[in-house]
């Protein structure tokens, strides 16, 4: 939060003051303790008061309490608007607008800020409007709107510059710099980043000026760790050597506050620095004082000891390696999810700060397997390795919904999942995708199959960017070329062991970019066959996520919901008539919502009356990468994944899951894997058992023969669910017009296959 005490206050000496210098110390409690006292025991005029106030929510925002900091700044817009001027008010507005994008309330936050726009362009306060417009930007970057907020950017930074607001500007260009860097566009990120490096000296030494050096030292780094190519061919821009002065001039600075969190971000950052140019004894004994530093720091403290994992694991000491990143993350585990509160990119955050400890301990835990002794070590290293992917898989779900509930059921009952399998001659299939090959591990009757794929993160995932991009094409073959590609990479090398076990399904773990393809169209270019030819599939976002349950054959309750209107300005869908009349033919005990009597309430009461044990959807609908923006349209309204999940939770009757949600005619944001983990999420969300649906929207004629066809073969006794899919996407493609994988194979059967 950047103040503008010109704006809120008169330059006069003010008793506001001391909370200032204590604030800008990083004396956050002492601060609000002095607040408190002035405004208790002082006579204060409300320019005096709301300048208290929002000094002291800029310290609750120091000590992560944003909720605190949400309220003063919420007493201060009251204060503000009963007798405060419109700019104070535009301003105490643009802070909560700040506070709201750092509480992961990005929607929230641009609405707050581009309804103060027009009124703070009719002002003469140029500061008012600067503030308004960096903190606009940080929210377009946030949407991933890059360049609209380089355009935001730009106008702040010009205003800041003109008024000669150094704190501002240095904040303004450290932006423009990042989201250059967003749009892989170093080169033009120099011109932002060593403009603020030339401001930042000008500043007085005190703990503020730390931080904005801390952060100018990481954008060196991310500089330095993305876009090696471009710093090694543009040595005159000395980026390393800028890193380092930066941080040595954090740690003077922290050695003169005492800080210790100034101090354990230098001296880790230093050590990142020695890692990079693979130093690896001088950065141990960086990292080593960093989590000295950090003892009560977890934040800091799980980040240094991933830190002295890796550099463990670059010297090949895989034990020592081991337990680094084994205590790296039980540090991490209770405060991963309050890890990107206060940071405004909180994707980000966890793709970059919390994800990659997971992989790492996999990734060390799959080079000892592949050097153990004996068969029971091995297995045992490569359980310990794939339940170090199952907490990830968790945790990446409970982050996209934002929820730590999401997946706690489901983990409570998974033991028996892997015995499951092995009765029901299905293998467990798990790829882990690392950054330097592929790891594919195969769950069979006696033990877990390792087997290394020498193809590294980069090439899978244009690879299958291309196949995803191609594959929905229904009028040519250019997918083919991909879809033996991926064969050979992934299904090829399992084909041995799936043939010895006579393995008639494959429940399927999907990695990263994974998640965003129909393993179904992937083609055997020996056998003339596409995967689902030769085994039935079901995907699960997570062994420990998956509920085993067989689906009753007789009297299932059944409740048939469709949408053939066009309503709230989505287009018909005229098939869906015929497909909830022939469903409902097949079912004894079905309910019918159509049209107009698909409403909210409507559902609302079904549900609160009957424990329906299928419940079918076709309606329109979107998983898109934000879960806020994900959707299913009703007659009347949107329901939600939070409604969703309401909804199926509100029945007081019922004592079993929901065992199979089909969504029908919804579709995933088009190659994008954080909105299709919300697909493969939808399931545990809701709390169904199992869910189908489609990653992409399917032409509804196809969509209905399928799903029909799905119906009618879940009733034979002897098939599972996968197995009904299997036999649902077998006929759709014998039909001509329907042959291309763009109508049958996006379909997925996800969660409990059986």
């Amino acid at each position: 939060m950047c103040f503008s005490s010109q704006v809120l206050a008169n330059n006069s000496a003010q008793p506001w003051q001391p909370v200032q210098e204590l604030y800008q110390q990083g004396n956050f409690t002492q601060s609000i303790e002095i607040s408190n006292k002035i405004l208790k025991e002082e006579k204060l005029d409300h320019e005096q008061h709301l300048q208290l106030l929002t000094y002291q929510a800029a310290a609750y925002q120091g000590l992560g309490d944003y909720q605190t900091a949400l309220a003063k700044l919420q007493q201060a817009l009251s204060l503000a608007q009963q007798q405060g001027t419109l700019s104070q008010q535009i301003l105490v507005q643009s802070y909560l607008g700040d506070i709201l994008l750092a509480m992961q309330q990005p929607d929230a936050a641009r609405v707050q800020l581009e309804k103060l726009l027009e009124p703070a362009r009719t002002l003469n306060e140029p500061l008012v409007l600067a503030n308004l417009l960096n903190n606009l930007g940080n929210v377009l970057s946030i949407d991933e709107d890059y360049n609209g907020a380089l355009r935001v950017y730009q106008e702040a930074a010009e205003i800041a510059q003109r008024l000669n607001y150094i704190p501002l500007q240095i904040q303004v260009l450290s932006n423009q710099t990042q989201a250059h860097l967003s749009l892989a566009d170093p080169s033009a990120s120099i011109v932002p980043f060593k403009q603020a490096l030339s401001l930042v000296e000008q500043l007085p030494d005190n703990y503020d000026k730390g931080f904005q050096l801390l952060g100018l030292a990481q954008l060196a780094s991310r500089l330095l760790q993305n876009h090696t190519d471009f710093v090694k061919q543009n040595p005159q821009y000395e980026i390393k050597l800028k890193n380092y002065q930066l941080l040595t001039q954090v740690l003077q600075l922290a050695n003169q506050y005492q800080d210790k969190r100034l101090s354990s971000y230098a001296k880790g950052l230093l050590g990142q620095l020695y890692e990079r140019d693979q130093r690896y004894d001088e950065a141990l004994q960086l990292t080593n004082a960093a989590i000295f530093f950090a003892q009560e720091i977890p934040d800091l403290l799980y980040l240094w000891e991933w830190q002295r994992a890796r550099l463990f694991q670059a010297q090949q000491h895989l034990d020592a390696a081991l337990v680094a990143y084994q205590q790296a993350l039980t540090h991490l585990q209770p405060i991963r999810m309050g890890l990107s509160i206060g940071q405004r990119n909180a994707k980000e955050v966890f793709y970059e700060r919390i994800r990659p400890v997971y992989y790492g301990l996999a990734d060390v835990l799959l080079q000892q397997s592949a050097l153990a002794a004996t068969t029971q070590q091995k297995n045992a290293l490569l359980t310990q390795a794939r339940d170090a992917i199952e907490l990830l898989k968790a945790a990446e779900l409970q982050d996209y919904f934002r929820d730590e509930c999401v997946s706690s059921v489901q983990q409570t009952q998974s033991a028996q999942l892997d015995q499951i399998a092995k009765q029901q001659h299905t293998a467990v299939f798990y790829p882990i995708l690392l950054t330097n090959r592929t790891e594919l591990l195969l769950s069979l009757p006696d033990g877990i199959r390792q087997i290394v794929v020498p193809v590294d993160y980069q090439q899978l995932a244009q690879t299958i960017l291309a196949f995803r991009n191609n594959v929905q094409r229904s009028v040519d073959g250019s997918f083919v070329k991909q879809a033996k590609q991926l064969y050979n990479w992934l299904i090829a090398p399992l084909q041995p062991e799936l043939l010895a076990y006579h393995i008639d399904t494959l429940v399927i773990v999907p990695d990263g970019p994974l998640r965003t393809i129909p393993f179904a169209a992937l083609y055997d270019q020996t056998e003339k066959k596409f995967l689902f030819q030769e085994v039935a599939l079901a995907m699960t976002p997570g062994l420990k996520l998956t509920e085993p349950h067989h689906l009753p054959k007789k009297n299932i309750l059944v409740l048939l919901n469709g949408l053939s209107e066009e309503v709230q300005g989505f287009p018909p869908l005229p098939s869906v008539l015929k497909e909830v009349h022939n469903i409902n033919e097949l079912f004894s005990n079905a309910t019918v919502l159509i049209d107009k009597n698909f409403s909210i309430n409507n559902l609302n009461q079904a549900l609160q009356t009957t424990p329906y044990q299928i419940i079918h959807i076709s309606s329109h609908g979107q998983f898109d990468r934000d879960p806020k923006r994900s959707f299913l349209l009703t007659y009347d309204d949107k329901l939600t994944m939070d409604r969703l999940e309401n909804l199926l939770k509100l029945s007081e009757l019922r004592k079993e899951k929901v065992e199979l949600l089909t969504l029908s005619a919804c579709q995933t944001a088009v190659g994008d894997e954080r909105a299709a983990l919300g697909l493969a999420g939808v399931a545990i969300k809701a709390g169904a058992r199992s869910a189908l649906a489609s990653l992409w929207f399917v032409d509804d004629e196809a969509t209905s023969q399928l799903v029909f066809e799905f119906y009618k073969q879940l009733q034979q006794q002897n098939l599972s669910k996968a197995q009904a899919l299997q036999q649902a996407q077998a006929k759709l493609a014998e039909q001509k017009k329907f042959r291309h994988p763009a109508y049958w194979a996006p379909f997925l059967l996800i969660g409990n296959w059986l």
